[in-house]
């Protein structure tokens, strides 16, 4: 929940899909003491607003976009104005660019217009938006993962018709182990975290298909999930007897 303040004393409050995103989900307006509106987005696959809507259903706002978020056309079919653009950036109306928290992205380009404040962390192209910003955010300017922009639900619920177990009952009795004397609900959380991390100089991560996989090389700790369900498929250490553990389990994603 983010609210925004004007001289004029219009505020609105924005609310988001979860704690975890920055996906809108929907606008109160208030201008002083005057009755509020709420105004609903609709968003694109990356979470970047296409619509927007009144309480009946009306489009106030729409606009479309090219493959990097430079606009195409935008209508504002009321006098409203809507400046949320990728997750996590707001749209300075006099430069064109977006603000992202640690520095700004220019739609024009596709780029950003100063370096990762992250260094190398990041990646080797320091002013990279991302490989692809169809499926990849960066809310703050300074990572592009997937697996991090991702809120997951945990993993598969339903059971297994042959062991009439759950994907996390199974999943732990196979891997847990491997993190030490844990529970099963310590082994879930140890794989929300490692999912939720930033990338670093040590980890791989790529999608294949539907999945997400996330490896750190210096921990061999290896995340797979399924990106549209956010579910987690699987968390294990790699136990070393690969010689490209991460190149195995893309292989295995794309059997699937």
């Amino acid at each position: 929940m983010i609210q925004e303040s004007s001289a004029d004393k219009r505020q609105s409050l924005y609310l988001y899909t979860d704690e975890d995103s920055y996906e809108p989900l929907a606008r109160i307006d208030r201008n002083g003491n005057q009755e509020q509106h709420i105004y609903y987005f609709h968003t694109d696959l990356n979470g970047m607003p296409e619509e927007l809507t009144d309480e009946a259903g009306e489009i106030v706002w729409e606009c479309s976009y090219q493959l990097w978020g430079k606009p195409i056309q935008e209508i504002a079919h009321r006098e409203i104005q809507q400046n949320l653009r990728y997750q996590g950036q707001y749209l300075d109306r006099e430069t064109g660019l977006h603000y992202n928290t640690f520095r700004y992205y220019d739609p024009d380009t596709g780029r950003f217009t100063q370096p990762d404040p992250i260094g190398l962390a990041g990646g080797y192209n320091l002013y990279q938006y991302a490989p692809n910003a169809l499926m990849w955010i960066d809310p703050w300017g300074w990572s592009c993962g997937i697996a991090d922009s991702i809120n997951w639900k945990g993993f598969n619920p339903r059971k297994n018709p042959s062991t009439g177990k759950k994907g996390l009952q199974t999943h732990f009795e196979k891997h847990g182990h491997e993190f030490g004397n844990i529970t099963q609900n310590e082994y879930l959380i140890k794989a929300k975290e490692f999912a939720g991390k930033p990338l670093t100089s040590t980890m791989q991560e790529t999608q294949v298909g539907n999945y997400v996989i996330k490896y750190d090389k210096s921990t061999g700790e290896m995340f797979v999930g399924h990106i549209k369900q956010r579910e987690i498929r699987t968390y294990y250490i790699d136990d070393k007897r690969s010689i490209d553990p991460f190149q195995d389990a893309i292989n295995l994603a794309r059997e699937k």
